[in-house]
Parts: structure tokens; sequence; C-alpha cells
């Protein structure tokens, strides 16, 4: 949403080839479709999440899926110290993330910086020295990626003096901007604040070019190729007074912005002074404000916004009826390729616009739209403000108290829409009474679609607090975010904090808490996801499954013979067990008596939707009877080891448990254990019966509409000493059938 590229913080499995055949079942159970919501807790970890102590949310990745949040509690074994500390949440594991080889754990607070657009690249600042080449007790910029602590603030002439100022990162997290006093390459002489890029290990100076003089960063296109930056001192031969002025970094080459045919070197007067405001996605738009005229058409003394591309700049806040009255205009936004400017004015500069408030206009290919407007009203004594844009700047969002559709009749402060000339009252919902309650506009996802906002009126019949909750807002339906099932409606605040690029996931903090797991009184961070049972293709129905069991016989590589027809092929004699040590009686082979039948059952426990406890689960039947020892027909008193690849997708992938994916496939070990009957002509009985759950916890999930495709079932010998648990294990049956 509205990415003016000022920098800062981004906010926001393979599998392999299955042998064998193929089995699958579905493992879920009765359930509403459409759009649920999710409540987890995300500040929470191994060892800790209900101390009195507060979290906040610091940003997550553009999906939702890795999510960052700061505390002071210790969250995992690896924390020892009561400082601040920052965490990343993914996949339901929580992980420390401001720790190095050098420390960690001293007393010092860390503090987020930003993220890359798929939350793989962590910036953060600390005073302490995480790793050995920083030895001073200033705060450095760090970067974690890969459980790698990387020292960021730091070049070839330098990096153990002065404290860093973080600026912005590349979407990628391939590259940083920090400003700092510290002289990190040769090419910087001063001892003044410089701008610094740090990418692939080299650090290179930005602000080039001036006297000893503070240079402070101020935006960046996306990849930071362009930085702008301000600074009194003359970074240009152009600039030859002693005001602020706007400069442009590309390539080692500075360029003065805040300068026109009309003027640029005013005097010292405050007024004077040049602003950047933002920049278009390629940094190859600039907007920035001043008092002094820039342009011949500029007449007045107010505070204009001017647009500026390559060596053109033209003022941005005009209009057919207006532009050069003593009121200021003030820059709100555009769109990520510049085509579309929103700026905010007292002036009227249409014909539509009648009153003497602050109305938000859009300057888009040399024509000025009013954009706080509506059937309803537009000019009455209240003032409009620009909340947000999407990023192709069709949608507008803003704050007003005027009554712009006729369904608003309060007179508060509510949540307006504008998108092609329409305008849309957002901040309402089926129980909307009108009550003078005001709502505030908290964020979108990237297409504008999903709007989020905070009201204390109950919208919904279940909201019936007293304080601000979250609510989104996706078409004509209104949902109550900021709740859980165990609370939502007391005596809290709910702070909206961020959003996935989607919409589909939205984090907030609360002191209440809202699912059991939450016991604490103090500030948590949320998730709220959109549940959808959409994604993938899935049956209706896939149970049990059912699996026969043969002897392993090794595959014939060497063929000695030719199998008779209409099997033709190359065959080897004799067969060959694959186990060395185990076989079953076998009159063919051994003399004994053929007594050995084995199989498997998979089958899936559904789950019950209505109650709180998580019913669903997988049982295993295994069994296979005339297990002997090959050495010499005994009966086998050792483990065999259940042996299938499991390729699992169900809707448990991500931070909160609810996106569609499908795992890594990955091998699900099952112990039996044999024992001795009593019967001298049949060998041992091996047998388990046992569930998914209760071999590995929490495997399987309730209405998580999960498939697990089975690739080759097997019964693994324990090898030499009989032990499932060690690696020389070879295979004693698979899955097969016989035909007398």
């Amino acid at each position: 949403m509205r990415r003016l590229y000022f920098g800062g913080q981004v906010k926001r499995v393979k599998t392999g080839t299955l042998a064998g055949a193929a089995f699958c079942w579905f493992l879920t159970c009765a359930a509403a479709w459409g759009n649920h919501n999710t409540t987890e807790v995300v500040s929470t970890g191994p060892n800790g999440g209900n101390g009195a102590i507060s979290s906040q949310y610091r940003g997550a990745s553009a999906d939702g899926a890795r999510v960052f949040f700061q505390s002071n509690e210790q969250l995992v074994v690896a924390d020892t110290d009561t400082r601040m500390d920052i965490y990343e949440r993914a996949g339901g594991v929580t992980t420390l993330l401001t720790i190095g080889p050098n420390g960690g754990n001293g007393n010092f607070n860390a503090a987020f910086s930003a993220a890359s657009a798929d939350g793989s690249r962590v910036f953060f600042r600390t005073s302490e020295s995480l790793v050995a080449a920083d030895t001073d007790t200033a705060q450095d910029l760090y970067e974690r990626a890969s459980g790698v602590t990387t020292l960021m603030s730091t070049g070839s002439a330098g990096g153990n003096g002065s404290a860093v100022i973080f600026d912005a990162i590349s979407p990628d997290g391939s590259a940083v901007l920090f400003d700092t006093y510290d002289q990190l390459t040769a090419s910087d002489t001063d001892t003044s604040r410089d701008v610094y890029r740090r990418s692939g290990g080299t650090t290179t100076l930005v602000s080039v070019g001036g006297p000893d003089g503070d240079a402070v960063y101020d935006g960046a296109s996306a990849d930071l190729s362009r930085v702008f930056f301000y600074s009194d001192f003359s970074f240009a031969p152009s600039d030859f007074d002693t005001t602020q002025d706007v400069y442009e970094s590309n390539g080692g080459t500075t360029t003065h912005l805040s300068i026109g045919p009309a003027g640029g070197n005013g005097n010292d007067d405050f007024d004077y002074h040049a602003y950047f405001d933002g920049a278009s996605a390629d940094g190859s738009t600039v907007w920035l404000h001043t008092d002094e005229a820039l342009v011949a058409s500029d007449t007045d003394t107010a505070n204009d916004v001017y647009e500026r591309t390559g060596a053109g700049i033209a003022v941005v806040s005009t209009g057919p009826t207006g532009g050069n009255a003593e009121s200021g205009a003030f820059f709100n936004g555009a769109s990520a390729d510049g085509s579309r400017v929103f700026f905010d004015t007292l002036e009227q500069l249409t014909a539509g616009d009648s009153d003497s408030s602050t109305d938000i206009y859009e300057r888009a290919g040399g024509a000025t739209t009013l954009i706080s407007t509506g059937p309803d009203g537009g000019n009455g004594a209240f003032f409009s403000a620009f909340q947000d844009a999407t990023d192709d700047g069709t949608k507008v969002f803003f704050h007003t108290a005027d009554s712009l559709v006729a369904s608003d009749t309060d007179g508060v402060q509510d949540v307006y829409q504008r998108a092609a000339g329409t305008t849309t009252l957002i901040s309402t919902g089926p129980l909307d009474s009108n009550a003078p309650l005001p709502a505030t506009y908290k964020g979108a996802s990237t297409n504008g679609s999903r709007v989020f906002f905070d009201t204390p009126e109950n919208l919904v019949a279940h909201a019936t607090g007293i304080y601000p909750d979250i609510y989104e807002r996706e078409g004509d339906v209104t949902t109550f975010l900021s709740t859980g099932p165990v609370g939502g409606n007391g005596d809290f605040f709910a702070f909206f904090a961020g959003a996935s690029d989607d919409g589909s996931r939205v984090f907030f903090e609360t002191d209440e808490a809202l699912v059991a797991d939450d016991t604490d009184i103090s500030q948590d961070v949320y998730a709220s996801s959109i549940t959808n049972y959409g994604g993938y293709p899935r049956p209706k129905g896939a149970n049990p499954v059912r699996v026969a069991l043969v002897p392993a016989y090794t595959g014939c590589t060497s063929p000695n013979r030719t199998h008779g027809p209409g099997l033709a092929f190359p065959s080897c004699n004799p067969p060959a067990q694959v186990s060395p040590y185990l076989t079953v009686g076998s009159p063919d082979a051994n003399g004994a008596a053929a007594n050995s039948a084995g199989s498997v059952k998979i089958q899936a426990l559904v789950g019950i939707a209505s109650t709180p406890a998580d019913e669903a689960d997988v049982r295993f039947t295994i069994s296979i009877s005339d297990v002997r020892s090959r050495a010499d027909l005994s009966d086998y008193t050792g483990e065999l080891q259940f042996d299938a690849t499991l390729r699992a997708t169900d809707r448990l992938n991500g931070s909160a448990p609810v996106d569609t994916g499908t795992v890594a496939d990955m091998p699900f070990p099952v112990t039996v254990p044999c024992t001795a009957t009593t019967n001298t002509a049949i060998g041992s009985a091996c047998a388990v019966t046992t569930t998914a759950d209760a071999v590995v916890p929490g495997s399987v999930r309730e209405i998580k509409r999960t498939i697990w495709q089975l690739g080759r079932v097997a019964l693994l010998d324990g090898g030499a000493d009989g032990l499932a648990s060690t690696a020389d294990n070879s295979t004693f049956a698979t899955q097969g059938v016989f035909v007398p």
C-alpha cells in the first residue's frame, strides 16, 4: 500500500519422487464452508509467553508466514538475559534472532530495523558486540540470515566509532542504507553525518560531493540505486544558499533537486527550506515541497508540492480554479509509477470544492480531481485526512466527519474509500447504528480489497465490548478480527500492528487473552487469519488404507534366466531376500510350515469440530506372523520398523497454521516389537497398534484438510542388534500380493 519509497522496513517444499504405489486419505470432519477467523497468539515460545512482560509486533514477511516481535521475556533456552530481544515466529516455531557467536545475552537491548519481503533476512540494531569485528559499545546494525549474524555497519576504513541510524533495505534484503558519523571508507574524509550503502560485503559512501557538513537520508528507490538526502550544505555548484536542499545520489553522481528556473536559492528564512516528500518506485519521479517559488506559475508565498522528473520540475498543487492563494498544500502520497499524486489543501482548486476546509486532491495527467467528496456531501465544515492509497493509486482511503453517503448520519469521523469516481463508506457493518463513535483507518491489502479499521462501535452481533476493536471490510462484509475462542469483548484495547500483503493475515496487540494458551494479562501479539478451505483439490474421502505384506526380494540386475510368457522379461535365479537377518517359515525355502501373514492398516480418526479438543488422529495397526531368524529359524525377538515415505498436503503451513502447502517428503517410522510364540511350528508374532500423534505429537491436526500420500510401505528388520533405532536395518517385508 502506498509504497512511496522513503525507505524503511519492508512490512510485510520441494517434494521428492515417491517410489511404489501412492495412497491418500482425507482427515477432516463436517465444517462450514467459506471464510472463518483463526486467532493465534504469536508472542510465545517453548520457554515462556505468559510472564508479566509485554511483547510488541515489529514486522512480518509479505505473506505473513514469518512474524517478528520483540520482548524482554525469555521465550527460548538460548535467551538467558532480561533485555529486549527480537524473535521470529514461523511454522509454530519461535526463534531468537538477536544473537551471535560473541554474544546475545549481555545487558543490552536490541531493536528491530527491517526484514526482507520473504522474511529470510532480518536487520536489527544493538550496542552489544555480537561478532568479533565489533569492538565498540556504540549501536551497530546487524543482519541475521540462515542462522548467521553479520555486522553491516562497517567498512574498509572503519566501523567501530559512532552509532548508526538505520535507513532502508531493498525488498530482497541484499542492500541496506544507513547514516553514521563514522568514516567507513577512504572517500569519507570529514567527521559529519553521511549516508552509506552496504551490499555484497562492500560499503559505499552515498552522500558524495559535499563539504564538511551533515547529509541526512530522506528516501530511496525500491532497489536503493537512487538515494535522496537533504543537507544545509552545498553538494552541487547550483546550490549556493545556506538553507536546506534536497539531493539525489545515483551511480556516484549527486544532483541538486530542489531548484527550478524561477528559484531554489532563496534567503536563509526557514520558510525557504525544501523538503523531500516521496519518490516513485524506480526513483525517476520525486516530490518535494517548499514555500519558495521554483517555477514562474507559482506566484504565492505559501507551501506548494513540486514534482521533479529528470531535469524538469512542475508544481503539482494546482487546479483549474486555483493554486496560488496563500494556502499551503501538502503531499499525501502517490502511485508506485508516479502517474497519480495526492495532496491536501484548504484552497479550492476545482469547481466542486466550495468549502474552506482541507480537502484531498489527485493530480494525474495534468488534471486535478477532488477526492474527498461523495453523492451526499463533501463541502461541509469538516476536514478530510488522507490515509492511504493502493500501489496503482486507483483506490484512496481517507477520514472525514463529513457525511458523504446517505447511510452516514453520525457526524463523527468515518473511513471512506474513493475509487473510479465512487465514494464508499468503509467503517460500517450489519449493526451500524451511526452512534457518535469515531472509526480510524489502520491498513489494507495491497490491492485494497480488504480494509482494516478500528472503532469502539459494535458493528457485528458478537462484538459487545466498549473499547476499540479491529474490523475488516471486504466488499459488503464486515468481520470482527480482535476476538478469539476465549475473549474479545473484555475491557481491553486492541491495537492494529500490520497485515500480510494480501490481507489474509492481520496482526494486532492486546492485553486480553483471546486463546486458552494465553494466561497472562500483559500485551501479546496475535495473528488473525482468514481461513479458506480452498487452495488444493482433495477427495470426498479416502479411508482406510489396507496394505498386505510380502517378503522383500532384491531386484534383478544381472539376469541369468528369462521369465516364461506372458512376462517374458529377464530374470535372476535363485531369488535373494533383502534382509540378511530375517525370514518367514516356508516349506519351499527352509522346510518350515508357511504360516506368515502380514498387513498394515492405516485409518483416519475424524475429529469433532464442535468440541475444543483435537480428536483427529491416524491409527496404525501393523502385524506380521511367523518371523524367524535366517540363521537358525528360531523365533525373532527383536524389533521391526514400519517404514513409509509420507507427503503431506494440508492447511498447516506458515506462522499461523492456516496456509495450504505440501510438506517435503519425510519418513514416518513406527517401531514394531516381536514376541516369541509358544507354538513351535510358528515363528514370532510382531504387532503394534498406535497412532500418529503418539509417535509424533501434533502430527495430525483437526480440520486441516489433510492429505497424506504414501510412497513405499515396508517393514525393516532390526539389523544385527535387533533394534529399530539403529541404522544398519534392511527391508524385510514390503507391500504386495501373493498369488498361490
